[in-house]
């Protein structure tokens, strides 16, 4: 379900197999694996027993602090890091928590994601021993989800409708629908707790508002459909990747120019790498054209592409890269964009972003009290940003 999304994620993110990623963070301890053995595991072909995994579980915090420690993160900021893996349940909380170790905290994120895991355990249990009851059971008493999980975002079906649906289910086959939507809703609510913390403590000059619906995959809005159909055109499609590109060059501009005032449009393909100064960076700027077109932008490219643009300014004074962005991006692309162009088999959804703004709004309203509430500045964002 979730975990199953967000390893592809991952993996896109990264550019290497979570098995991999799992051999290299262990290697040279005790508990170290090969990608071969942890890929056996994922694919649920071998069982490894709790006493290796607990020596993995050792090697892998052994070698996190290793890097740490060469990365020079201070030794408070190290342990806190270390510590808070150690109480993470799952997959999804981990991957949620690596975000905050370049300098955010996110704190209902975090939670959210782990609430995920928790769920996932107990009905990947109710599924190992073929107990469709105790799944269904299972998910409609879990104290956090509630009817917005259930309710169908294009056909109409209520909450109530879709309780019914899987109190009567009666086989696995049944539950395919139901879980899809909920899974769509669970990840546009982990996007837009994410949104909401991170903009709050990155932009925390700015009004509120739902930027990461600005990376949301859509089709050109000034292409118009002739009888009912859109033209094959090259630029047809604004893949997330590139809308993250508009965005970061936009940034650039309003960090570059002395008043601090946004552009007054976003760039033309032709003029990208002008706005984002990669003069020099032939290998940076001739990936544009790629990454506008759907290509995949990793973590590691991506921190180069913003360092690059920001090179204007002293090291000290340079923002950090904001990898929640390239985050959401790549989870829009995992859940709508399949296949490429080159190869004829693209599938590109383009979402209503009425739908994420809904779970926005739900996110927003919880994350504006309690004992931490969130705060936003009064600062209007580009319009074509907003």
């Amino acid at each position: 379900m979730n975990t199953k999304i967000l390893l592809g994620v991952f993996e896109r993110m990264h550019d290497r197999t979570i098995a991999s990623a799992i051999a290299a963070g262990s290697a040279g301890t005790e508990g170290a694996v090969t990608e071969r053995t942890a890929r056996n595991w994922l694919e649920q072909r071998t069982t490894p027993d709790p006493e290796r995994l607990k020596r993995l579980a050792a090697g892998s915090r052994q070698n996190l602090r290793s890097s740490l420690e060469a990365s020079a993160c201070p030794a408070e900021e190290r342990e806190a890091i270390i510590e808070r893996a150690d109480t993470l349940p799952g997959f999804v909380s981990a991957f949620a928590a690596s975000l905050q170790n370049g300098g955010g905290s996110y704190p209902a994120f975090v939670q959210l994601a782990s609430q995920i895991d928790l769920l996932e355990l107990a009905l990947e249990a109710h599924r190992a021993t073929d107990n469709l009851q105790g799944w269904v059971q299972t998910l409609l008493e879990a104290d956090w989800v509630s009817d917005e999980h259930l309710t169908h975002p294009e056909d109409g079906t209520d909450a109530e409708a879709m309780r019914s649906l899987l109190r009567n289910a009666t086989s696995w086959q049944d539950l395919i629908m139901p879980a899809a939507v909920f899974v769509m809703h669970v990840q546009f609510q982990l996007l837009a707790t994410l949104d909401l913390e991170f903009c709050a403590e990155y932009f925390p000059d700015w009004d509120a508002a739902p930027i990461f619906a600005l990376l949301l995959p859509r089709l050109n809005p000034e292409v118009e459909p002739a009888n009912g159909t859109m033209a094959l055109t090259r630029d047809l499609f604004h893949y997330p990747t590139r809308r993250l590109l508009d965005a970061t060059a936009c940034l650039r501009a309003l960090r570059y120019s002395p008043g601090r005032d946004w552009p007054r449009t976003i760039p033309a393909a032709g003029e990208m790498a002008t706005w984002l100064d990669l003069a020099g960076q032939d290998k940076l700027a001739s990936n544009l054209l790629k990454w506008r077109s759907g290509r995949t932008i990793t973590a590691a490219r991506f921190e180069d592409l913003w360092h690059a643009c920001f090179g204007f300014l002293p090291e000290a004074e340079r923002p950090a890269t904001p990898l929640p962005m390239l985050y959401a991006v790549t989870v829009f692309t995992e859940l709508f964009v399949k296949g490429s162009r080159e190869d004829r088999d693209l599938s590109f959804t383009s979402p209503d972003p009425t739908f994420y703004q809904h779970w926005w709004n739900i996110q927003r309203q919880k994350l504006s009290t309690g004992a931490k509430p969130l705060r936003f500045g009064y600062r209007q964002w580009m319009p074509e940003l907003d």
